[in-house]
């Protein structure tokens, strides 16, 4: 009987890991993807100004030096795809620096674009590398997101192998190429005490090259302490996470007017309500996540959302005087 009781406790305990693995957004292409399209209309400014640190081919191996694929500048400006990125190599980083300061808007704040691919067609699988993200007001004392990592670390994911996106959460690189991964300055909240870090009030982002290994001797870890494990080694000229662009959908000229205009309710099952104060609101569009136009309306006061899926979608509301954007979730109406 105690065998017994030992074996069920073993299977319990692997099931209750394998719910609570692949706990994120998945992949481009999947319901839930918070992939952010490089045409999408959220984006307000583009990165204006970056200092790169190049990082190793292979820590491992320091002798083999340094990446030296793309330019600095190739990471400035509206994202392109390949092969206009910058290399980080390994441990590598980017300083970035935008024409106004970010803010913490409604939903996502920036998005981070490199150049994974998928495995094939269809698939959850992609080449992914990886990077933490750090936000700074002064650009000395820098504040990183929480980056977690499911992936398993027991084998080392190869040169060229592959990984899902679900097992991962607020590392740049999540996505492949031509789609942002997502931040939120709200995930910061709580973080920011006794620093000079404002998050209303953001300079500068920093990328920093996850090394991929799960050599302890090299490794990096997660705000978990588990070991980041993606593709290792990459040692060559293109090494290491391939910063493409960086994407900013809220900063100080783009929000002034959000205090005057309320969207409720949120989340929303079937009508979306729209309160302007001192504001003349002209039309509405909705989209998708990744930037697809589902709605476009000038009647404010008949935003029906009930045939829609549940999930996120983004809410243009046209004034005169910006585009302001809220990021609406759908729930199920039954």
């Amino acid at each position: 009987m105690y065998k017994l009781l030992n074996f069920t406790i073993i299977i319990l305990v692997f099931k209750m890991s394998f719910v609570y693995a692949q706990s994120f957004a998945p992949q481009v292409g999947f319901e839930g993807t918070s992939a952010i399209h490089k045409d999408s209309i959220v984006f307000v400014d583009w990165a204006k100004e970056i200092q790169v640190t190049r990082g190793y081919k292979n820590i491992v191996t320091p002798n083999d030096g340094l990446v030296d694929f793309g330019t600095p500048e190739n990471a400035l400006n509206q994202a392109d795809g390949n092969p206009n990125i910058v290399s980080l190599g390994d441990g590598g980083s980017a300083i970035l620096q935008f024409n106004y300061p970010i803010v913490n808007g409604q939903g996502n704040d920036f998005a981070i674009f490199e150049n994974g691919f998928l495995k094939e067609d269809n698939s959850p699988f992609a080449f992914l590398e990886l990077a933490f993200v750090e936000v700074s007001t002064d650009g000395i004392e820098y504040l990183r997101f929480p980056a977690i990592s499911e992936i398993p670390t027991d084998i080392q994911i190869d040169s060229f192998g592959f990984m899902d996106a679900k097992f991962l959460h607020n590392f740049a690189g999540k996505y492949i190429n031509n789609y942002g991964t997502p931040f939120d300055l709200e995930d910061l909240i709580g973080l920011t005490e006794n620093t000079t870090v404002d998050i209303n009030n953001i300079n500068y982002i920093k990328i920093i090259d996850a090394i991929g290994t799960i050599n302890p001797d090299f490794a990096t870890i997660d705000a978990q302490n588990n070991f980041v494990n993606d593709p290792f080694p990459t040692a060559f000229g293109s090494g290491g996470f391939d910063l493409d662009a960086i994407g900013v959908m809220h900063n100080s000229e783009n929000t002034s007017t959000e205090q005057w205009i309320s969207v409720y309710p949120n989340p929303v099952k079937d009508r979306i309500f729209i309160h302007s104060k001192n504001i003349e609101t002209t039309s509405i569009s909705l989209f998708s996540i990744t930037g697809k136009l589902l709605l476009h309306t000038k009647d404010i006061n008949n935003i029906n959302v009930s045939n829609l899926t549940e999930g996120f979608y983004l809410l243009q509301i046209e004034t005169n005087e910006k585009n302001i954007f809220y990021k609406i979730l759908k729930e199920n109406s039954s």
